[in-house]
């Protein structure tokens, strides 16, 4: 009888550890972009991942979010658990697309989120002193127009 229940118990401990591996692999597969960059009809817009986590301590439920609670009496946004990154990343889902969760988006619908996110975040900051930029032309960088040469 000891024979079977160590057997067993032996069964699902392998089974929990090669789940365990295949889900580490899928979380090491996900690729963060450094630099993420966005076309847009004011300009390009460059969002550097990395000045947000490693230099302000930020982190990816910061931005990212699964759902919104009361608090305080204001809904805010619950940051996105490793849980269910693993779930949407195992669907072959993109965790951290807004499409993913709220379905196609107007640019209109993109634009005041990002605004709402980048911009009150940062006006908080500046508030505190810090130097980070509000204006339009501190993240949007439009391209150069350049005269257009004969023969081109």
């Amino acid at each position: 009888m000891k024979k079977l229940v160590f057997f067993i118990l032996g069964g699902l401990l392998l089974s929990w550890w090669g789940w365990s591996l295949a889900e580490e692999k899928a979380l090491n597969a996900l690729q963060v972009p450094v630099v993420k960059k966005y076309e847009v009809k004011m300009g390009k817009v460059s969002f550097p991942h990395a000045k947000h986590f490693l230099d302000a301590g930020y982190s990816c439920g910061t931005c990212h979010h699964e759902k919104k609670s009361e608090v305080n009496g204001k809904m805010v946004p619950t940051p996105m658990s490793v849980e269910k990154v693993k779930a949407l990343y195992a669907a072959g889902k993109s965790p951290f697309q807004c499409k993913t969760c709220h379905g196609d988006l107007k640019k209109s619908q993109y634009k005041k989120l990002f605004h709402k996110n980048c911009l009150s975040c940062h006006k908080a900051m500046k508030a505190e002193g810090k130097k980070v930029p509000t204006k339009c032309r501190d993240c949007h960088v439009k391209a150069k127009k350049r005269k257009a040469l004969e023969g081109c």
